[in-house]
């Protein structure tokens, strides 16, 4: 998360809008790039003097220690780059290379327990091998050339995405504090039945972000050019994009028995039950992506971290009560609160900003 500093919401829009100006695009993605590689660095020498020399982690030093790769791997990941040149196509291809990679390493050089401190370095570093090499291709797809950047530029980009960085610290614990709340009011068995359920619904929670992706590059595009149509393309997408993710979803919750009978090896009814009434999550998710839209292409980070931390503290509220006196079926139906709630405040938020529809 420190890594990515929030550059995945807001990047894409700009350089939307900047693509056609080679001199613009060029300095917003070295500065972004350079950033993101000194906040690398940062984040490594940190791991490796807690885990080498003040003792934390004790147990697996060595294994975090040969997975900072995967830091400089982040910094070259360039999904917020190719969103916005409406390239996703690239990335699609990246991930199956780099995946294809490490699987094969895998393979080959871990064979015995002793050999697990290379899992890590070995998605890192194939990570980083062809992130790097799409970099390149970018760079000279686009005509625009590698140089530092003013040191009053970085400083300028950690400052100016400090609340974009700061909503996605939120976003994490809004995905996982209700687990971790969970566990201190029910049983071993039960947490792992309400992970069993969860996975597929955070895996559906996907759904409406790849959505969001998919459409930023043309919403950011038409809202700087032409107001109107932007409305038109955004209910649209929303439209469409809301049927999708029902159909999905209703498909899966109607299947939940099958469902966690593949992934446990049985059938398990609280795993089903709790999947069928999580699988709300998405759907209720994609009625937000208007207003996320809007908050992107007009930059309003302050409404962003705002709402978010508004949904994440009301999701906490509702966790502990839900969990407390319902066990997993509260957590469950209090994350689906939380997201009704999620949908309203950005709503309210945008509408107070003149920004809401």
């Amino acid at each position: 998360m420190l890594v990515n500093y929030g550059f995945n919401l807001n990047i894409p829009q700009k350089l939307a809008i900047i693509k056609e100006s080679n001199l613009a695009k060029q300095d917003l993605i070295n500065e972004v790039t350079i950033t993101k590689l000194i906040l690398s660095c940062m984040v490594a020498v940190l791991v490796i003097f807690s885990t080498n020399h003040f003792g934390l982690f004790e147990g697996y030093s060595v294994i975090l220690t040969y997975s900072v790769i995967q830091l400089f791997s982040d910094a070259l990941y360039p999904m917020a780059i190719l969103q916005g040149f409406d390239k996703l196509s690239w990335i699609a291809k990246a991930n199956a290379v780099s995946k294809l990679l490490y699987l094969g390493l895998v393979i080959l050089v871990v064979n015995v327990a002793s050999d697990a401190k290379w899992v890590n370095f070995l998605l890192g570093s194939t990570g980083f091998l062809v992130h790097g090499s799409v970099m390149v291709l970018i760079y000279r797809a686009e005509s625009i050339r590698l140089q530092w950047v003013a040191f009053s530029r970085i400083k300028f980009w950690l400052w100016s995405n400090f609340q974009f960085f700061f909503s996605t610290v939120a976003s994490y614990i809004l995905i996982n504090g209700g687990l971790i709340i969970l566990k201190n009011f029910v049983n071993d068995a039960e947490l792992g039945f309400y992970s069993l359920g969860q996975k597929v619904a955070v895996m559906l929670r996907m759904i409406p972000i790849f959505i969001t992706q998919s459409i930023i590059h043309n919403a950011s595009r038409l809202y700087d050019q032409d107001k109107i149509s932007f409305e038109g393309y955004l209910q649209k997408s929303q439209r469409n994009g809301l049927l999708i993710t029902a159909l999905i979803c209703f498909t899966a919750a109607a299947s939940s028995k099958w469902v966690i009978r593949i992934l446990a090896g049985e059938f398990i009814p609280l795993s089903a039950t709790l999947m069928s009434i999580l699988c709300l999550l998405p759907i209720i998710g994609m009625l937000n992506v208007s207003n996320m839209i809007r908050i992107l292409v007009a930059d309003q980070k302050y409404i962003l971290s705002k709402a978010i931390w508004i949904t994440t503290g009301l999701m906490l509220i509702f966790s502990l009560i839900g969990s407390y006196y319902f066990g997993s079926y509260g957590l469950a139906v209090s994350l689906v609160l939380a997201e009704i709630f999620n949908y309203f405040i950005h709503y309210i938020l945008l509408k107070r900003a003149g920004l809401g529809k």
